[in-house]
């Protein structure tokens, strides 16, 4: 390994054990996990994100990826889903030790989840394909970086989007009226727009034109969602709404995927 390689290792390792810490829910009392699913879905999240960067790496990564570098690349996938998927979104609010365990705030904790692996799912389509097929230049860590950052950048811009076209305050919404249809919107948007930035990132790399259409498919959910809001005051009724939309996200995501193993 190299002298920046080894620098970024030491940079994951610290980022993943402060990451885990500041994310840890031991040392509270025990019946704040008991028939608590929350936490338990967090790191299902997280293993999630680690299995598929696992299959990644071993069928669909660079042939340079060989030997060290599959525990260096997962190493690095693990620090940037904890710290991306978990420790930036606290930022927003959301508290695992106080809304997750604590409060036992099911839609908070599906919010984050959700979040979670999105951002393993980003890195693990960042490290699919070569970057250069058309050279024998290995490229380096910081070519996926790269991308995982675009896409995840991305991913957080259309959903803070997202969540101001909301009828009303998403933490309002999610942290105090543990509103469920809230938090299956933001759920079903998130994943979506993760699925559909792990494409614009995957692959072996010729340019930019296929990133851009997965972007504009995301720019067409948020279209959408203008479309099939309820206005503020007025309430969805069955959900019906909520549900067609979360169901539209869905399917859009899934068809572009096949559509892209068809190709």
């Amino acid at each position: 390994m190299s002298d920046d390689e080894i620098f970024v290792t030491i940079v994951a390792a610290i980022a993943a054990i402060a990451s885990t810490v500041m994310t840890s829910v031991k040392g509270l009392h025990p019946l704040c996990l008991e028939r608590n699913p929350g936490p338990g879905l967090l790191r299902l999240a997280v293993v999630g994100s680690m299995v598929w960067l696992a299959i990644v790496l071993e069928y669909f990564g660079d042939p340079s990826i060989v030997g060290i570098y599959v525990w260096f690349y997962f190493l690095l996938g693990f620090a940037v889903t904890k710290f991306f998927g978990q420790v930036l979104l606290m930022t927003s609010g959301i508290s695992i030790r106080v809304d997750v365990a604590e409060r036992r705030n099911w839609p908070a904790a599906l919010v984050m989840a959700a979040f979670t692996f999105g951002t393993g799912l980003i890195f693990g389509g960042s490290l699919w394909g070569e970057a250069d097929p058309n050279s024998d230049y290995e490229g380096g860590w910081w070519i996926p970086l790269g991308f995982f950052i675009q896409g995840w950048l991305v991913m957080v811009t259309m959903l803070t989007i997202y969540l101001v076209r909301e009828p009303g305050r998403f933490r309002t919404g999610i942290l105090q009226q543990r509103n469920q249809s809230e938090a299956m919107g933001a759920v079903s948007f998130t994943l979506s727009t993760a699925v559909l930035m792990t494409s614009a990132v995957s692959g072996d790399f010729y340019g930019w034109a296929e990133g851009m259409k997965d972007i504009g498919l995301v720019a067409a959910m948020l279209v959408a969602h203008e479309f099939l809001r309820p206005p503020t005051g007025v309430p969805d009724l069955g959900g019906a709404r909520r549900t067609f939309e979360c169901a539209l996200y869905l399917v859009l995501a899934a068809l572009n995927t096949v559509l892209a193993i068809a190709r």
